[in-house]
């Protein structure tokens, strides 16, 4: 079968996500790797695309988004967010494990949110890396990004993972056997919401693997699991981000207000 994660699709059915197996231990690792789980949740922004979650630990704050795929609050979920205020971000994290599409999303945040970027990493983007990589490779891109039809111009081959039917996507038919015998993989950290991750991971251990975006953790679990670059973001603007996120805004809005990008390399890479 091929791995067709939902990776750009909107609201799963709880069934659809439910973790198990590998996606379920990878989970629990990410979980257990965070650097705050004590601190104290301050904040919940809640929007169309994503949702944020902020906490104190000791006068610090810790700040974490997560893309929402689309998925809408259930009015138990409503609830369980204005119950989370005052909470640690360990209880808010945990709800990674649970089936609903916003719930998973949530904890997504949350964890994000408790995880301590390394500092002084080089400015790198992950279209660039993959680029160097790539340039004469076979090369996977998980998710349909700006850069894409750039990306294209510049490595070997590349084929498009995307459920939705985008320009030059690759068949789902004909993704495993793709992901067998790739050597650079570019992955949506959605995935970790949408219970792919772990099965990319496995189909593409020969690859070069970058994770990219925002919902990306910033844990070197990750690392543990063949991931070679963690291409997130991080928050240093909590209030206009937050107030962006509650507008609706885009990723590509709210990044103007306060975010900015992080790469942390399992090993060095060239500028």
């Amino acid at each position: 079968m091929p791995c067709q994660c939902s990776h750009n699709s909107r609201v799963a059915s709880p069934v659809e996500r439910c973790a198990e197996g590998n996606e379920s231990k990878l989970i629990d690792g990410l979980l257990l790797s965070m650097d705050n789980p004590s601190a104290i949740i301050s904040d919940i922004a809640v929007g169309s695309h994503f949702i944020g979650v902020r906490a104190e630990d000791n006068g610090s704050a810790c700040v974490g988004i997560a893309s929402t795929l689309g998925a809408v609050p259930t009015d138990e979920e409503r609830n369980m967010v204005d119950d989370l205020i005052g909470k640690p971000l360990c209880e808010a994290a945990e709800e990674l494990k649970e089936p609903g599409a916003f719930s998973i999303s949530l904890g997504a945040a949350a964890l994000n949110a408790g995880m301590i970027p390394p500092q002084n990493q080089p400015d790198i983007e992950a279209s660039r890396i993959m680029a160097q990589k790539g340039k004469n490779e076979e090369t996977v891109l998980v998710g349909d990004f700006p850069f894409t039809g750039w990306l294209r111009s510049q490595v070997k081959a590349l084929h498009l993972f995307e459920l939705k039917k985008v320009a030059g996507g690759t068949p789902p038919e004909q993704w495993d056997e793709i992901l067998g015998r790739c050597k650079v993989l570019g992955l949506t950290g959605t995935t970790l919401i949408t219970r792919a991750m772990a099965t990319y991971l496995e189909k593409s251990a020969q690859a070069y693997t970058i994770v990219i975006g925002p919902t990306t953790p910033m844990s070197p679990v990750l690392f543990s699991h063949g991931v070679d670059v963690l291409a997130g973001c991080q928050v240093v603007a909590p209030d206009p981000v937050f107030a962006g996120i509650r507008k609706g805004m885009s990723f590509r809005e709210i990044k103007k207000l306060g975010i900015q990008f992080i790469a942390w390399s399992k090993k060095p890479v060239a500028a």
